[in-house]
C-alpha cells in the first residue's frame, strides 16, 4: 500500500491542519484557559518506551545492522496504522506516523560516540543499547572529545539518509534527545560512581557536564540538518515544523535527576538545561512521578516549550493533582495522562485546568470514533478561566 498523505483522505489533511494549528497555539501559551486532548489506544503510553516487547535473545541481531529491514518494518507499521482507522479520529493527536529516535540505536550512543564499549540486547522489534563507563579515572576526561567522524555518528547519519532517500510512506523523523546532564554523567562514569560524583561535585564533573551539553547540541544539530527538509515536506506547516518538540527542538533528559535531591538539579542541572533551551529557542522534557520534586525548580526555566508529566507505578498520578501542578508550573504547556472515565468525569465537572494536553488512554471497544469526534467538538469549545495557567510574575 503505497499511499502518500495527500492521497489518503481529505479528512486526514483537515484533521492534521486543525491539530497542528491548535498545537502551535498551545506551545505559544495562547491557550491558558483551554485544553488539548488526544485519544491513545492500547497499552499505557507512559510505559511504552521502557517496556520490552517479546523475548530478549542473542538470536536477535541489533536492528541497526539491517537498515533496509528496519525501514521495511517501519513502513509495515505505518500501513497497519492506516488500516486501523485510528488516523480518522478528529482530536489533537498529530496523525502522521512518526519514527522513533536514532532508528533503534538506543541510549548507549551517549557513551559510544565517546568510545564507550557498547552492550546490546534485542527483541524482534526493538534494540536496546547501553554503554560501559568511559571515564574510569578523572584524567581520562582530558582524552575524550566529540568527533564527527566517530563510527556511530556516521552510522546514525547514514541510517537517516537511507530512510529519507528510500521511504515510500510519508512520516517525520525525530532527532529526539539531547543526552546530557546527570544522565550523561551516568553514561560516562557508571551509575554508582556518577551519584558519588554528584555529591562530591569535583571541578572535573562540571567540565564533564559541559562536554555532554556541547556534544549534545552539536549532535542534535547534525541530525536536525539532515532531516529538516524531509520533515518540513511531510508536515506542510512552517510554524509546527519550527516549534515541534522532538522534530526540530530537543527533548532534554531528566531521568537521573529523579534519583537525586532537588538541590542537585538546582545547583548543576538548571544552568545547563537553560543554555540548551536558549540555544534552540525552545525544548521540552518529561518528568517521571518519582522526580516530581524537580517540577517547582524546572518551572523557572525560560524558553521551555512544554513539560510532559509521566506517571510511575505506586506514585500518585499527576492527573489526580492536576490543579496543584497547574499552579506549580505557571503557564508552561503541560501533558498529562488519564483514563477516559477520569477525563470525561472532570470534563463534565469543568475541573480541567487550561494550558494542558490530556492524553486519554482507552480501548477501541470503550468508545467509538463517532463518539470521540462528538466529544472533541466539545473539547475545542472548553474554557475555564478559573483554572487557567498564569505567567510567572
Amino acid at each position: 500500500m503505497h499511499v502518500k498523505i495527500e492521497k489518503m483522505n481529505e479528512l486526514l489533511i483537515e484533521n492534521n491542519r486543525i491539530a497542528m494549528a491548535r498545537q502551535v497555539s498551545f506551545w505559544k501559551r495562547e491557550m491558558p484557559d483551554r485544553i488539548l486532548a488526544e485519544f491513545i489506544f492500547g497499552a499505557d503510553a507512559t510505559l511504552a518506551a521502557t517496556k520490552t516487547t517479546g523475548a530478549v535473545s542473542a538470536d536477535f541481531p541489533p536492528l541497526y545492522d539491517n537498515i533496509p529491514g528496519m525501514l521495511e518494518d517501519f513502513e509495515k507499521s505505518v500501513d497497519q496504522y492506516l488500516l486501523s482507522g485510528n488516523w480518522k479520529i478528529a482530536d489533537d493527536g498529530f496523525k502522521t506516523p512518526i519514527a522513533w529516535p536514532e532508528l533503534q540505536f538506543g541510549n548507549g550512543m551517549a557513551g559510544a560516540i565517546f568510545g564507550g564499549e557498547l552492550e546490546v540486547v534485542s527483541t524482534k522489534d526493538h534494540t536496546y543499547t547501553f554503554n560501559r563507563p568511559v571515564i574510569k579515572d578523572w584524567p581520562d576526561i582530558y582524552n575524550i572529545k566529540f568527533d564527527e567522524n566517530n563510527v556511530w555518528i556516521l552510522r546514525i547519519q547514514e541510517a537517516l539518509r537511507y530512510f529519507i532517500e528510500n521511504c515510500t510512506r510519508e512520516f517525520v523523523i525525530r532527532p529526539f534527545f539531547i543526552y546530557e546532564g546527570a544522565d550523561f554523567i551516568v553514561s560516562m562514569r557508571g551509575t554508582t560512581q556518577a551519584f558519588y560524583d554528584l555529591i562530591d561535585n569535583p571541578p572535573e564533573l562540571k567540565f564533564l557536564y559541559k562536554i555532554g551539553r556541547d556534544a549534545g547540541i552539536k549532535f542534535f544539530e547534525m541530525k536536525r540538518k539532515l532531516i529538516a527538509r524531509h520533515n518540513e515536506n511531510s508536515l506542510k506547516n512552517d510554524h509546527f515544523s519550527k516549534m515541534a518538540p522532538l522534530h526540530s527542538i530537543p527533548m532534554l533528559d531528566m531521568d537521573a535527576y529523579a534519583l537525586c535531591s532537588p538541590e542537585i538539579f538546582e545547583r548543576i542541572g538548571f544552568e545547563n538545561k537553560q543554555i540548551i533551551l536558549n540555544h534552540f529557542g525552545g525544548g521540552s522534557f518529561y518528568i517521571h512521578a518519582m522526580g516530581r520534586f524537580i517540577i517547582p525548580i524546572a518551572s523557572h526555566l525560560e524558553n521551555l516549550t512544554e513539560m510532559w508529566l509521566f506517571d510511575d507505578p505506586k506514585c500518585p498520578a499527576y492527573f489526580e493533582d492536576r490543579i496543584r501542578w497547574r499552579k506549580e508550573t505557571f503557564d508552561i504547556p503541560l501533558q498529562v495522562y488519564c483514563s477516559l472515565k477520569e477525563f470525561t468525569g472532570a470534563f463534565e465537572e469543568k475541573s480541567l485546568p487550561g494550558g494542558i494536553k490530556y492524553n486519554i488512554l482507552t480501548d477501541r471497544n470503550e468508545i467509538s470514533i463517532e463518539d470521540i469526534t462528538r466529544l472533541y467538538s466539545r473539547i475545542k469549545k472548553y474554557q475555564n478561566s478559573d483554572l487557567a495557567g498564569k505567567p510567572k510574575s
